[in-house]
């Protein structure tokens, strides 16, 4: 990951847009060319590097792993970039969702100084995307001859304004050595189109400026291009393409669209020439099994290209069967040339995300390998700024979700709601490694003679449902079972080779899988959300199912939606990752003190403990007295963490007897006694001389009598 932090003054100083724009081109290709060096050499290596006057430095970001830090979070829908920035401006939210900032918005935040900003190296890529189901896009030469046509410099230097690079390939260059370099390239030729397409035979026939389809002599009609209407860049790319294209006899259109009717018409009813989504995510082999694999080639499924190619389809599987790295490695290399030879979609360009939040507000949000701050882990440890716990965050996404349902995710922003609400076995960290998660540790025995391996997962013991019942290893036994048996979409490449699951004990689940894929354990730990057998085993239309209240495991509880608005998310109080200041530690109450033991009816005993703060941060707790089982008096006791006082508790009884008291979990006792009966003094006189006259007589006569 490759992290930029501009010099404030030298952005104010510039004075006119094209000089702004020289030094950014300067300073971007000596960086970009730096990049590239150091993640084709470092193999993946952990590293953040910010530039500061030039000079790159690493720095290590330093996080446990804990959360959730903050008490809310709301995910708010706000449908434009705009409409995002106004509202980051008004302090209306905290941080600025995806796509981010845009690049003509850079210098004018920089000069907020509650404003910081992180330019971010992601792993995903632009491409334009062919419907290979439909004529004339299912003939190959047709898709290349329109690659010839984009002039993809002129899209980076005109809209990215030096914020991206030229995409090269199908695997980005974030990632590292999965992208191979070397594969076939369309430069900008429109003499070449006109070449192929004339080959092809689509010919202007009758000098229009528009060529005729072959097969009917008419013109070709008008083709489209949808991008989503949330995205400048996109649209205006989408139109400088139809400029290109017509240049060589070729109707296209850009046709802006709402993003969910993007999904029901391309993922759903495959209806659609072109579009332009984000492809490429981390890591390789994933988008690999699920963009371009046959099976995928169903309504709502992830080939949005249609391709299907029986010989692509065997390279894939070896792709997610075979058990070295470095055959991984050369096939995904393979994967990459063959893709740009098929070209289901063409590579345009890579973005650099440009993230903006507030810094009066917030803070604790982490930059990740490919993602930028818009991640896990920063929702996982942002908070109130100069607070170690607490907050309300306001977290803006440009579309709702159209489900909370893991099993019918068909884009990201599903997943901004249920990566929080539902947990996986394993996460990647900020550097894309493999971390435990709800399992705590994992074995994995492969056995290359008859294809097969066997993973065991042993599991964290007290990890909960957020309605209070143990997760156990039934319920991750259940799930693969389940997306299995009910061959859910998305996790089908992952689930398919299972077939048998064991759970040995509560919280040990063993997996058998009929492939030895060194990327297996990395499929079943990271990518399958676990459901609760109890919720789901009655749920027989999962495709259809939609939760009114999702109950998951994650480190967020599901409270509303309120559609157009927001969905409102709080801290799982019970989440078994916790950091420690959110721990709930009672004071510790010791050193019972009862004065006097023992007293008479009517006298006062005095009760004396010692109460301390054994957590982590500043609390506030009642401390309890009770007498014989009964509530007599209550203090609220505020303590900073390892402070101790001593507080005093008094009491007075009526009748005699022993009485029993407790001090929030410590005990102890008293004795009341009858207070003795005390005389008049006038009697206690009389008394005594009484007493005094019958000693002296009865010694009187003992003494007469002995003599």
């Amino acid at each position: 990951m490759k992290l930029f932090l501009y010099n404030k003054k030298r952005l104010i100083c510039i004075a006119s847009i094209y000089l702004k724009l020289r030094y950014f081109e300067m300073i971007f290709k000596k960086l970009l060319i730096g990049i590239l060096l150091l993640l084709l050499t470092s193999q993946l290596t952990s590293v953040n590097a910010y530039t500061i006057n030039g000079k790159i430095i690493k720095e290590a970001v330093e996080y446990d792993y804990r959360g959730p830090r903050c008490d809310e979070l709301y995910l708010v829908v706000i449908t434009t970039p705009e409409a995002q920035m106004l509202a980051l401006k008004k302090g209306e939210i905290d941080v600025l969702g995806w796509p981010g900032v845009q690049p003509l918005q850079v210098a004018d935040l920089m000069t907020d100084p509650k404003m910081h900003l992180i330019t971010t190296e992601v792993t995903e890529y632009y491409p334009l995307v062919f419907n290979c189901r439909k004529y004339p896009f299912n003939i190959t030469d047709f898709r290349r001859a329109i690659a010839y046509c984009i002039d993809r410099a002129k899209i980076v230097e005109t809209l990215l304004l030096g914020y991206g690079r030229i995409a090269t390939s199908c695997i980005p260059k974030a990632h590292g050595i999965w992208h191979n370099p070397n594969v076939t390239q369309y430069e900008y030729n429109p003499s070449k189109a006109s070449e192929i397409l004339t080959k092809l035979g689509f010919i202007d026939t009758d000098g229009d400026g528009i060529r005729n389809d072959p097969k009917t002599g008419k013109n070709l009609p008008e083709m489209t291009i949808m991008i989503p209407s949330y995205d400048p860049i996109r649209i205006r790319m989408a139109q400088l393409i139809s400029g290109w294209a017509a240049e060589v006899g070729l109707p296209i259109k850009a046709a802006p669209t709402e993003h969910g009717t993007m999904i029901d018409k391309i993922v759903g009813e495959h209806d659609f020439d072109m579009c332009c989504w984000t492809y490429g995510w981390y890591p390789p082999w994933d988008p690999i099994s699920l963009l371009y694999h046959s099976s995928q080639d169903v309504p709502w499924g992830w080939n949005d290209p249609g391709i299907r190619n029986a010989t692509w389809d065997a390279l894939i599987d070896n792709i997610l069967s075979t058990p070295s790295m470095d055959e991984l490695k050369r096939l995904i290399w393979k994967f990459q040339e063959w893709h740009m030879q098929l070209i289901p979609d063409f590579p345009l360009f890579e973005r650099l995300m440009i993230d903006a939040y507030r810094t009066d507000k917030t803070e604790g949000w982490l930059p990740a390998l490919g993602t930028g701050i818009l991640n896990f882990w920063s929702t996982m440890n942002v908070r109130t700024k100069g607070e170690l716990i607490g907050g309300i965050i306001r977290y803006p996404v440009l579309k709702e979700p159209k489900t909370l349902n893991p099993c019918k995710v068909t884009a990201g922003w599903d997943l901004e709601a249920i990566n929080r609400i539902y947990d996986t076995l394993m996460r990647l960290d900020l550097y894309q490694n493999y971390i435990p998660w709800m399992a705590k540790s994992w074995e994995t025995v492969v056995f290359p003679q008859n294809n097969t391996q066997i993973i065991t997962f042993y599991l964290y013991e007290n990890i909960t449902w957020h309605d209070g019942k143990p997760l156990t290893a039934e319920d991750v036994k259940f799930t693969i079972e389940y997306y299995r048996d009910y061959e859910i979409p998305p996790y089908m490449p992952y689930v398919s080779p299972v077939y048998k699951i064991e759970t040995p004990s509560k919280y040990t689940v063993k997996i058998y899988l009929n492939t030895t894929s060194v990327i297996a354990l990395y499929n079943i730990g990271t990518m399958l959300y676990i459901l609760p057998k109890h919720l789901w085993q009655n749920v027989t239309d999962p495709l259809e199912y939609e939760p009114k209240v999702p109950i998951g495991s994650g480190p967020f509880k599901f409270v509303e939606w309120v559609k157009g608005e927001y969905v409102k998310l709080v801290a799982n109080d019970k989440y078994f990752k916790l950091p420690k200041e959110k721990i709930i530690v009672p004071f510790e109450i010791s050193n019972l003190r009862i004065t006097p033991s023992r007293a008479y009816i009517g006298d006062i005993v005095t009760v004396t403990v010692t109460v301390k703060n054994k957590g982590y941060i500043t609390r506030t707790q009642d401390v309890t007295f009770k007498v014989a089982g009964k509530v007599e008096d209550k203090r609220t006791i505020t303590l900073a963490p390892g402070q101790s006082i001593d507080i005093t508790f008094t009491t007075t009884k009526d009748k005699a007897g022993e009485y029993s008291i407790e001090v929030d979990g410590i005990t102890g006792k008293f004795t009341i006694e009858e207070r003795p009966l005390v005389l008049p003094a006038y009697q206690t006189i009389a008394g005594v001389v009484i007493v005094v006259a019958v000693v002296i007589a009865g010694a009187y006569y003992f003494t007469r009598r002995k003599k």
